[in-house]
């Protein structure tokens, strides 16, 4: 059918078309740049504490207007939120990672050597982590988006405490506890290491936790 288009219909298509231009620019900027803030916040929060993070400079390291960070995201407590995502997506990412399939004894040592590996301890900066463990005490979002990660977390070693168990490499009376001891073992590795370990020596470090792993889980020799 061929459709004859008047002025007013050409002038009214161009219009359209230009407001979905604009939309579009707007929806990209805001795919590119939102990113950017929520780096610059980042970045803000390691060199200056959480509390130190100003939007202003937050802004400023960003390279825009402060005006334009509360327009990307409304607020300081909004946008705090959706860095805690970003960093535990990380975490969470890495624990997609983690092997859920083959022959069982190298499946554990793939985990152990996964969950004890310079990309996991170097997955986010100490100072942003606990500033949002810090954070979670007083604030109930963070708190829940903290705990909806360490369940997933928990939920994945009991999947695996319960496979090694059946498979008959491991030897646990109380495979919940296991997985508390894991989980406890791996955070407090993570995250406190650099106080009470000398440079040089994180291999050796890991080395150690992952034979305190297995004697957590009752690993049982070939």
């Amino acid at each position: 059918m061929n459709i004859q288009l008047t002025k007013p219909h050409i002038e009214e298509r161009l219009i359209t078309g230009s407001v979905y231009g604009m939309r579009e620019r707007k929806r990209l900027n805001a795919k590119h740049r939102k990113p950017a803030i929520l780096k610059a916040f980042y970045e803000v929060i390691e060199a200056e504490g959480f509390e130190n993070a100003s939007v202003a400079k937050v802004a400023k390291q960003a390279g825009v207007n402060a005006s334009l960070v509360i327009h990307y995201f409304g607020s300081k407590e909004r946008m705090v939120l959706e860095l805690v995502d970003e960093v535990l997506r990380t975490y969470s990412d890495l624990i997609r990672k983690l092997p859920d399939s083959g022959e069982p004894h190298n499946r554990l040592e793939q985990l152990l050597a996964l969950i004890w590996s310079r990309e996991w301890h170097e997955a986010a900066s100490f100072s942003v982590v606990f500033s949002f463990f810090a954070l979670s005490q007083r604030d109930a979002g963070v708190m829940s988006r903290v705990h909806t990660f360490y369940e997933s977390y928990r939920r994945y070693l009991r999947a695996q405490v319960s496979f090694f168990a059946e498979a008959d490499i491991i030897w646990v009376k109380d495979q919940e506890a296991a997985v508390q001891g894991l989980i406890s073992l791996s955070e407090g590795s993570h995250y406190f290491c650099r106080f009470h370990i000398e440079n040089g020596t994180f291999d050796e470090h890991c080395k150690h936790m992952i034979q305190a792993a297995k004697r957590i889980l009752g690993v049982k020799e070939k």
